[in-house]
């Protein structure tokens, strides 16, 4: 997630920002809740737990949450306003086929228990009967192209985005995909976790396959049947290290090239069952995965593919039908997986279906009563000012050349910035929503954004999408577009408030800009250049420099133990670590512009000590230990100790503020700390 501005401008506005937030008494600003600050813990031993002790009591573990945080935290606060939203439009008189009957529509179909319990699986009985009528392995693959329409994700990945090499131009991308259970490593590894996701995953096959009528033994065929099936596409499949490296995954083709390297599927047939005529460009994202599920048409007979496609259509809407369904789903994937206790409320997951369907519609309404113009204009000055510091690190880099450093800069100056909600909104009109059936519902909406994204292949990219809702609490930076955006659902406390400390502020949601703008300058986005395109800018000599800098903070986190004997992945997590310490350095110093040599004491603590404290607040977080094993291995995130305790450990900034000394465990020498940003 990244950030540019003119050069000429960099230096422009240094404490505009300031100017806004300090010119009345800090004291009269909202800061933070000292009163959860643990004051026995040493905070140059553990500054993780010094800051949030009193958050994490305050806020225990719902049984319904594997982790819950600051992000979860605001993240149902901001359910509610939507809830309510929704609500009060299903009050209203709409016309049919207006964004109003649609939003209402879909939320209270959704909400019918009485109906749904009622259909059972009889919503889905014409789709099952289409994978019965199947004969042939013509009619397998003429599914598969059926199934991508409808969103569920059978054996392969379609969909159009920008060309890494020419980021102006939308091309056709394929990629590894057809898996039940969310790593391919559960699949091949033989660590006691994987083992013991296989078992539950077999059981799982088997309860779900009763469930659709088939008898306990034929279930028990079928579950090994998806099993060895799903076996052979994990082990022909990138891992998640693998897929980092955006060279490795770019491999653009013909048609014809496509039809050469994977003979046994016809490709022609699929891209016309997918309205693509000529699909022009391809890009393969993993050549050996394609080559293998070309010899997987040979190789496996008609009836295997109709039970794997009978898996994959339960699998995919499980969620949206009668309870039983609904509750085997979380048996496996939200219990056994990720550890919770029991399901989220009916009315959170119809929402975030809704929010899925029909997203920007929600999110027109949701910024029209909570995201005013005001916190647009000071988000606007605060990213320009995270700029500027980002601008004058890179001048004050020694390790960096002027040739690199001169284009580095014009990075940042292209960078385009998104904040709150798009100038244009998404059209809806396409869209059917009915009353007849929830899952119908959900399957119209995936054929809807569906055929929308492929409407979009071979035409230039248009640069004002938004690929989060404006209710979403969260970022991003797309390296393609050279872009960072922040919707309005994450312009809230914890992370910005309007009439905040300049400390709490800077070190929230200034940290979090910073993080998305390092994106475009860490380990995956220094790759791309100012304009998207995935191309060297580096000379060779500055190449190694980053890469030896960035293997500090890889040994650094690899010597981390996150529970019992398991380490975090420095190489998995490398990228949103360079971004949490860039993030950090970077809003430092444009809050130390902001605000110059301000020493005043808020409830005894001094600005420093105050921006920390915010920083160390965004991460506060209870999690569970099934969620940290998980998360150890999926999630290019690390987990919220280590987002605070171990980038603040290299920071003589952080040293001063909390009297960090030699032998204090937060300690490392000068030549053992991380330097990049």
């Amino acid at each position: 997630m990244n950030l540019n501005t003119n050069l000429s401008k960099l230096f422009m506005g240094l404490s505009v920002l300031g100017l806004l937030f300090s010119c009345t008494n800090t004291k009269d600003k909202v800061t933070l809740n000292v009163n959860q600050i643990d004051k026995t813990v040493n905070p140059a031993e553990d500054f993780y737990h010094y800051a949030n002790n009193g958050w994490i009591n305050d806020n225990p573990l719902p049984a319904d949450e594997s982790v819950f945080g600051s992000f979860n935290q605001l993240d149902k606060e901001t359910n509610i306003k939507v809830k309510n939203l929704i609500v009060d439009l299903s009050k209203e008189t709409h016309q049919a086929g207006s964004v109003g009957q649609k939003i209402g529509d879909f939320y209270a179909t959704g909400m019918d228990t009485v109906k749904i319990e009622e259909q059972g699986i009889t919503p889905l009985k014409a789709e099952f009967e289409k994978i019965d009528a199947i004969k042939t392995i013509e009619d397998v693959q003429n599914h598969i192209a059926y199934d991508h329409h409808y969103g569920i994700s059978t054996l392969f990945g379609f969909y159009g985005s920008a060309d890494a090499k020419n980021s102006e131009m939308t091309i056709a991308q394929l990629g590894q995909g057809g898996l039940g259970m969310s790593d391919r490593d559960y699949y091949t590894e033989d660590d006691t976790r994987s083992k013991e996701l296989r078992v539950a995953y077999v059981l799982h096959l088997e309860k779900m396959f009763n469930l659709i009528g088939i008898d306990e033994n034929q279930a028990k065929d079928d579950a090994q049947t998806i099993m060895s099936l799903e076996t052979r596409l994990a082990k022909a499949s990138m891992t998640r290290l693998e897929q980092r490296d955006p060279h490795k995954t770019y491999n653009k083709m013909s048609l014809q090239e496509l039809q050469k390297l994977s003979p046994e599927f016809n490709w022609t047939a699929y891209f016309k069952n997918m309205g693509l005529e000529n699909p022009g460009d391809i890009n393969i994202a993993q050549v050996n995965f394609f080559k293998e599920i070309s010899a997987m048409q040979k190789d496996i007979p008609v009836n295997a593919w109709k039970t794997y496609f009978k898996w994959n259509l339960i699998n995919s809407t499980a969620n949206y039908l009668s309870s039983d369904f609904v509750n085997q789903d979380f048996e496996f994937y939200g219990k056994f997986l990720s550890g919770r206790e029991q399901m989220r409320p009916r009315w959170r997951r119809v929402l975030s279906a809704t929010n899925g369907a029909l997203g920007e519609a929600i999110g027109q309404k949701f910024t029209e009563k909570y995201f005013p113009a005001e916190a647009k204009e000071r988000m606007v000055t605060l990213v320009n000012n995270l700029k500027d510091a980002l601008a004058q690190r890179f001048q004050n880099l020694e390790w960096m050349s002027e040739v690199t450093k001169d284009k580095a800069l014009e990075k940042l100056s292209a960078m385009n910035v998104k904040i709150g909600y798009p100038d244009k909104w998404k059209d809806y009109s396409n869209l059917e929503v009915s009353t007849d059936s929830y899952v119908q519902n959900i399957l119209n909406s995936r054929n809807f954004s569906r055929l929308e994204n492929l409407e979009k292949i071979g035409k230039p990219v248009d640069k004002t999408e938004w690929f989060f809702p404006p209710q979403t609490v969260n970022a991003y930076y797309a390296p393609s577009l050279n872009e960072i955006c922040f919707p309005a659902g994450i312009l809230q406390p914890p992370f910005f408030y309007i009439d905040g400390d300049d400390a709490i502020n800077y070190g929230a949601i200034g940290a979090v800009i910073g993080h998305e703008m390092t994106h475009g300058f860490d380990d995956q986005g220094r790759q791309f250049t100012k304009e998207g395109n995935l191309e060297n800018w580096w000379t060779e000599e500055d190449s190694k420099k980053f890469n030896d800098r960035a293997q500090v903070l890889i040994d650094q986190f690899d010597n981390i133990i996150v529970i019992d004997s398991l380490h975090a992945d420095g190489k998995l997590t490398i990228g949103e670590n360079i971004a949490d310490f860039g993030g950090l350095n970077i809003s430092y110093t444009a809050f130390k512009n902001a605000t110059g040599n301000n020493t005043e004491l808020v409830e005894g603590y001094t600005p420093d000590q105050r921006y920390f404290l915010s920083w160390a607040r965004v991460w506060a977080q209870n999690i569970r230990d099934k969620a940290i094993i998980q998360r150890t291995k999926e999630d290019v995130h690390s987990i919220g100790i280590n987002r605070v305790n171990n980038p603040l450990s290299n920071m003589p900034e952080f040293y001063n503020a909390f009297n960090v000394k030699e032998g204090d465990k937060l300690y490392k020498s000068e030549e053992k700390r991380a330097s990049i940003w």
